[in-house]
């Protein structure tokens, strides 16, 4: 084993050419690695959305989703799946289990399903739209399109033309378009020129449809020259619609549809209403390939909106929002800028205790380990995103530890006058299985980030992915090339009178300690005590703290019957609301009106990034929320921020099941009391809000028999009547235009209904009061499943600073007490509770198997069942520090702290091993000359500068992170502050502490032999 590592000391050219191979590697994937927001994820999810136009909620649950959910019961490997009927569709949110061996199988199982169902209403013209859910689905930019200048149907054509050439764009996917109303040609009956030709409305459309048509009917049977033989009845263009024969007599009598209609150029009937920085408009939301690059991509979709506004003139206003790639690359912005500040400190606090021949190899240590991560992650198909630049950042102090130990070995030996090649085999033999030791315990505190469950599980699966390959050519730079390059360094003996002073001092004070080691180990337990405490009792755990963020969600809700228009009047309202109180920190309001409901409006506020603004998202929201009361005659505005990470749903999501329906809506009313009822509980929703009025046709089919008249007509001339029935269509460029059929104009009230008359089977005419009553009742609310029974849920967002998510389920749920109060309704929490306890249970058992693994390789090494004990106790120690800085920054413990925790084991525990060893060393070679308070003094002294030296240049490494030097990255600031605080106070008990544990260590030892001893003699 000697003999190989003298080998790889001498080997200068291959370290050489290591070291600038995997840099020069790095360089090339780094200009070519994919970046994005987060890692490509699969959500298991899948959505079904049907389409039941003009249905009532009931009508959709009953023809629809009871339908679609009684066939996914039979498919294996669903782990839920939950569903929204309401008015005129239904929607289905299946959840696939975890542990399914092969999900695309499944996947296509329901497609399968879906594809089978024949039993669907004839109204349901288009097929259910199956839609997996990834992360590579998001839109990365909204292109806002509008103009003064140009008028709407030209202004439609162009939008057309311009999401057709986006999707050509490299690493485009897909275009939708939002705000968008699809041409049709509307053919407006005339109801008494149909009644005056004796005409049926099932007439009319049949004439039409049968007039539109191409088919095939064989071929000319010619054996030379055979020829499909097709008869075209097809349109020509849109106006061809208006020559339809709809009745003809033998005495000449012709009906032309234009003798009964008016026929007209028009736009579908306006449901829903767009609306960007107050203007309507197009938007396109440009989705990218799952392997594009997010920055790139919207780049080259940014260059060709330039041209395209030059092409027509500048008449075109174009706009940006929701650009995933200015955060993207703000991000990388500040994580480079922060990472080259502490570079330079690591290099100046290296110099000043090292030679600075040493501290640039030492560094060049940090560009061979993380550039080599890169080329690694885009060889294994990763990308550059929030998650793996948070573990890069994470690995940089460990990385620079493990070169720091070697290098400052080898300086140590070089400084006692042995020449360069017998000071780096020394120095690198005397360290090298600490070194590999350390390598092998933080990956196994990582690793344990493998076994983590729920949506986290899939996000950060990549850290310690990062965490293995850059400790992995950690060991390769230290192994290989560090020592080699030491070794070819000539360096003249560099006096540090400064440190010395300091290790003097450092040694008088040690030894005073040691002579009160069991009070200074009773203190820090005291403390650890405590602080243990404090933080349980006093501080709050966030998964990810609603900090930072860039977005606000505003939610307007209007009277249950307030139409499209009157919502959108209203909504312009709180826009300028916005305008004013965000001000200059504003990027965009995006305004949807009517997505779901006519009376209710979100609106998204995009924010400058967090680095940029005057204003915090807190201070915004604040204001936001008090200003609310200047809006009248709403019934709700709301406004929240989403949190930061993967998605996870709402704060608190409690779903109430059960078969009884009149209690299910107590145990929910009760539910939404209590809530209101606790302090910091904001933005209640429930999705069982009663719709809009009805106004109800009951049919007598007794009397429909005796006058020959089926429901499917009536059916027809109430639909045409109200809504419009797509009966043809013809294509025109890259889309189909409809020709819609109404019954007399669109703005007819309910009192139209009593005038209406239905053509019965034998051509009679007969008023529709003659066979139906008119009633009004109340709306009823949209429908909701949990696997199939009916569930009513409650959401709400929570205010970190007043309490928490578990706090508020808890005592919800003690208050609600479903056993006394409504034994039959069961609760089932969802959201970011459930995802909560689901990423961390998951976790803490992969801690502890991890925790376990690093103990048998710390008795693998020192051959002894306390040292491994004492070294593993530093973990705990070292939370202190973490502890009290989170509290007096006041930050809320959350995910990106225990990351910073997971960094500070590895620094702690590198430091703790690496003295316990050389303790070891000492106290085998001087036990005879030295007492025990000597050499541990002395061995201690020994590791001063190596431990001093990787807690500074760890510190110097993350600080401008911490304290946004370089920018503020509210997300990843708070690993960079446990990991910066948590390794001061490591530190001070790594040198404190640790010594004094070892003394009680070898103290019990001796008094165990002595005992052993004794018992054997007697």
């Amino acid at each position: 084993m000697n003999g190989f590592l003298d080998f790889l000391v001498r080997q200068k050219k291959l370290a050489l050419v290591f070291s600038i191979s995997v840099i020069a590697l790095g360089l090339v994937s780094l200009s070519n690695i994919q970046r994005d927001q987060f890692p490509d994820v699969d959500f298991e999810i899948m959505t079904i959305v049907t389409s039941y136009p003009g249905a009532s909620p009931e009508d959709v649950e009953q023809n629809i989703t009871n339908v679609i959910e009684d066939e996914l019961s039979s498919v294996t490997g669903i782990d839920k799946f939950t569903s929204t009927s309401r008015a005129g569709v239904s929607s289905i949110v299946i959840t696939f289990s975890q542990d399914v061996s092969d999900l695309s199988e499944i996947k296509q199982e329901v497609r399968n399903v879906v594809n089978r169902i024949k039993s669907l209403p004839e109204e349901v013209v288009d097929l259910p739209r199956v839609i997996d859910r990834k992360t590579s689905r998001k839109s990365i930019i909204k292109i806002s399109l509008s103009s003064d200048e140009i008028d709407y149907a030209e202004l439609r054509g162009m939008v057309d033309s311009i999401a057709q050439s986006i999707e050509s764009i490299e690493g485009v996917s897909e275009v939708t378009k939002d705000g968008y109303l699809d041409k049709e040609i509307q053919i407006h009956i005339d109801p008494e020129k149909l009644y005056q030709y004796e005409l049926s409305l099932p007439q009319v459309m049949s004439a039409i449809t049968q007039r539109n048509q191409r088919y095939t009917v064989g071929s000319n049977h010619n054996d030379k020259n055979e020829k499909t033989i097709v008869v075209l009845s097809k349109f020509d263009a849109a106006t061809d619609v208006s020559e339809v024969i709809v009745k003809s007599t033998f005495e000449g009598l012709i009906v032309r549809l234009k003798d009964i209609a008016v026929i007209e150029s028009g736009n579908v009937e306006e449901k829903s209403i767009v609306r960007v920085n107050g203007k309507k408009g197009f938007i396109l939301r440009v989705k990218k390939q799952a392997q594009a690059d997010v920055i790139t991509t919207v780049d080259l979709v940014k260059a060709y909106m330039e041209k395209t506004g030059g092409k027509y003139n500048n008449q075109l206003d174009i706009f940006y929002s929701s650009d995933l790639s200015k955060y993207v690359r703000n991000r990388l912005d500040i994580v480079t800028n922060n990472g080259l500040i502490g570079l330079l400190l690591v290099l100046v606090v290296l110099g000043a205790f090292l030679s600075f021949k040493t501290a640039f190899w030492v560094a060049i240590s940090l560009p061979v380990s993380l550039l080599g991560t890169v080329a690694l992650l885009g060889a294994t198909g990763e990308t550059i995103n929030l998650i793996s630049l948070a573990a890069m950042i994470l690995v940089l102090g460990i990385v620079v530890d493990d070169s720091i130990i070697v290098a400052e070995s080898i300086y140590h030996y070089k400084q006692t006058g042995e020449d360069n090649f017998k000071s780096a085999s020394h120095g690198f033999k005397r360290v090298i299985m600490p070194v590999v030791t350390t390598i092998l315990t933080t990956i196994l505190a990582f690793s344990s980030m493998f076994l983590m469950g729920g949506m986290m599980g899939k996000f950060v699966y990549v850290i310690p992915l990062v965490i293995i390959f850059a400790l992995i050519l950690s060991f390769l730079e230290v192994s290989l090339a560090l020592p080699a390059h030491l070794a070819g360094s000539n360096e003249k003996k560099k006096e540090h009178y400064w440190f010395e002073y300091f290790e003097n001092k450092f040694e008088v004070f040690l030894s005073k300690i040691l002579n009160f080691h069991y009070l200074v180990i009773g203190i820090f337990s005291i403390t650890l005590v405590i602080s243990i405490y404090f933080a349980s009792t006093q501080m709050k755990f966030t998964l990810f703290p609603a900090v930072g963020v860039d977005t606000i969600n505003t939610r307007m809700t209007m009277n249950t019957g307030s139409s499209l228009s009157n919502t959108e009047a209203k909504a312009k309202q709180v826009e300028e609301l916005i305008y004013r109180i965000v001000g200059d920190d504003l990027v965009s309001v995006t305004t949807d009106v009517g997505k779901y409901f006519t009376h209710k409006a979100k609106m998204i506020i995009e924010l400058l990034p967090a680095s940029e603004r005057n204003k915090s998202s807190k201070e915004i929201l604040k204001s936001l929320k008090a200003s609310a009361n200047e809006i009248d005659q709403v019934e709700k505005l709301k406004f929240s921020v989403r949190r930061p990470g993967p998605p996870q749903g709402e704060d608190v999501e409690i779903n109430l099941i059960s078969q009884a329906g009149s209690e299910n809506l107590q145990a929910a009313n009760k539910l939404e009391q209590i809530l209101l009822n606790i302090p910091g509980v904001d933005n209640i929703n429930r999705d069982d809000e009663p719709g809009k009025d009805r106004i109800e046709v009951k049919l007598d089919f007794e009397k429909m028999a005796r006058l020959d008249i089926d429901f499917s007509t009536v059916n027809r001339y109430l639909r045409a009547a109200f809504t419009g029935i797509d009966v043809t269509n013809i294509r025109e460029g890259q889309n189909d235009v409809n020709f819609r059929l109404y019954l007399g104009d669109l703005e007819k009230s309910e009192v139209f209904i009593k005038s209406l008359k239905v053509v019965n089977k034998n051509g009679r005419v007969i008023p529709l009061v003659n066979f139906s009553s008119i009633r009004q009742i109340v709306g009823e609310p949209d429908f909701n499943h949990y696997n199939g029974l009916r569930s009513i849920m409650l959401s709400a967002s929570v205010n970190d600073e007043k309490t928490s998510t578990s706090e508020v389920m808890k005592e919800a749920l003690l208050q609600l007490d479903l056993d006394k109060n409504f034994p039959s309704v069961r609760a089932i929490s969802e959201g970011g509770a459930k995802e909560t306890a689901k990423s961390m249970d998951g976790f803490k058992q992969a801690f502890l198997m991890a925790i376990v693994g690093i103990f048998l390789l710390l008795v693998l090494l020192f051959n002894s069942y306390s040292q491994p004990l004492i070294i593993l106790s530093a973990i705990p120690f070292s939370v202190i520090g973490v502890i009290w800085a989170f509290f007096l920054h006041g930050e809320a413990l959350s995910f990106f702290a225990i990351l910073g925790v997971l960094a500070l084991v590895g620094v702690i525990v590198n430091d703790s091993l690496v003295l316990v060893s050389h303790l070891n060393y000492l106290k085998d070679k001087s036990l005879e000359k030295l007492t025990i308070h000597q050499w541990i003094v002395k061995g201690v002294k020994d590791r001063l500068r190596a431990v001093v030296l990787t807690s500074l240049t760890t510190l110097a490494g993350i600080l401008p992170l911490a304290y946004g030097l370089g920018g503020t990255d509210y997300l990843l600031q708070p690993m960079a502050l446990a990991l910066g605080y948590g390794l001061l106070f490591g530190t001070l008990m790594t040198l404190i502490l640790l010594p004094c544990l070892y003394l009680m260590n070898v103290e019990f030892i001796t008094w165990f032999k002595k005992l052993k001893k004794k018992r054997i003699s007697s």
